[in-house]
This record gives C-alpha cells, sequence and structure tokens, in this order.
C-alpha cells in the first residue's frame, strides 16, 4: 500500500524529522500507539477511527523498522560513509567508490639549495678537522726545559764542631778542677776523691790523679804521665 510506505507522513504523525535518531523514533511511536488505542476512546465512531489510524501508523512503523534492519539507518536518514580499503563506501543501497586521494608526492629540492646544502656541509667538515686539530696541538706537552746541571751544592753543616770537652791536666788549680769534674764527694787539703777516684794537690796544683772505672774522670789516663 502507498500510505504503508509514506515514510514522510509517518514522520509527520510523529511530529519528528528524517534523521532523528532510533530512540526517538521508537519513542514517539509509543507515544502515539498509547494516545490512539482503543481503550483510551469512547464511541463507535471515534474507536473505528482509531482503530483505522493505528492499524495504519503500526504498518508504517514496521515498514520503517524493517527498512532500518536492512540499511543500518531510518528512511529518509543521511547515508553511513564509512572508509574501507581506501575507499569510501555506502552500506546498504550502493556503494558509491571513489578514487583514493593521492598524497603529494615531495617537492623536488632546488638544486640551488642542494648545493647551498652541499657547500655549507664541506664547510661544517672543515671547521671540525680545523677545530680538532687546535684541540690536539693544544693538548701536546711542551717540550720540557733542559734540566740545570746539577751543581753539587754544599749543605750548610747542620752540626756544630763542638769544642772539645775540658779535660784534667797536671797544674791546674783548684778551680779549674771544679769546672772539669764537678764539686768532689770529699775534699782534703791534698786530695779530693770522686768516689773511689781521686786527684792530689801540691802548692796549690794537680801533681796526680787516679781515675776509676767506677767513677771516670774526665782524663785521657788512668794515671798522669810521669
Amino acid at each position: 500500500m502507498a500510505d504503508e510506505t509514506d515514510f514522510m507522513d509517518l514522520y509527520g504523525k510523529l511530529r519528528l524529522e528524517p534523521g532523528c535518531s532510533l530512540e526517538d523514533f521508537k519513542r514517539a511511536y509509543r507515544r502515539n500507539v498509547a494516545m490512539w488505542h482503543p481503550d483510551r476512546r469512547r464511541g463507535s465512531r471515534a474507536d473505528q477511527l482509531a482503530a483505522a489510524r493505528l492499524q495504519r501508523l503500526t504498518a508504517q512503523y514496521g515498514a520503517a523498522m524493517d527498512f532500518h534492519r536492512r540499511h543500518g539507518r531510518l528512511p529518509g536518514a543521511p547515508l553511513p560513509v564509512r572508509r574501507t580499503e581506501g575507499a569510501l563506501t555506502e552500506p546498504g543501497i550502493a556503494e558509491a567508490l571513489e578514487p583514493a586521494i593521492p598524497a603529494p608526492k615531495p617537492a623536488a629540492a632546488s638544486p640551488i639549495r642542494a648545493g647551498y646544502t652541499g657547500h655549507a656541509r664541506r664547510w661544517w667538515l672543515v671547521a671540525m678537522a680545523a677545530g680538532a686539530a687546535i684541540l690536539a696541538w693544544s693538548s701536546w706537552p711542551a717540550d720540557p726545559a733542559p734540566e740545570a746541571e746539577a751543581r753539587p751544592v754544599s749543605a750548610p753543616s747542620m752540626e756544630r764542631e763542638t769544642p772539645p770537652a775540658p779535660v784534667l791536666a797536671l797544674g791546674m788549680t783548684p778551680e779549674d778542677v771544679v769546672a772539669v769534674e764537678g764539686e768532689p764527694t770529699r775534699r782534703g787539703e791534698e786530695r779530693w776523691e770522686y768516689g773511689p777516684s781521686w786527684i792530689r794537690f801540691e802548692q796549690g796544683e794537680v801533681v796526680d790523679w787516679y781515675s776509676s772505672p767506677l767513677r771516670v774522670l774526665h782524663v785521657g789516663a788512668t794515671r798522669p804521665g810521669r
């Protein structure tokens, strides 16, 4: 029937525009079914009109849902477009294949720019080589200065010559003996004793001594030479 496929009449009854969502389409249909259901009408004439209107609405709705199952969209909705293997495809009624737009080829390098690039590269290599040479030259160890001839330098002697220790000698006075040997352990008029050692005087001068190994006097020999 013509009215069963008059989808614009269906959209007018549902107060929708082609391209509405499927959810809005179903919601509007249910609202109209509830409004035109015979249970909501009173009177024979009204019941007949409501039943006829509901029957026509249901037939149009069924045709629209069948269209949706076959084509993936509601009647009058814009064709969905998807890309398949580089081409645009419209599923359902027809496939409109469009040739893939070739990717733009990279512009050929200008010979002037290419020559400039090669020239700049050569200059860059020369600059790098010069920098490496300067760095190597600056890091090269300098020639060591000739060592000065080693001259023997006599270091000043840290030890001072100590004067010879005074020793006991014949003819010394008692003051000289005290300066050499120190105070005796026993002092007599003519004999001084330093433990087992002794020194003898005559007329205030040393004339003899004895140096014991137990208490050695500052002398060169145990007894003075005669």
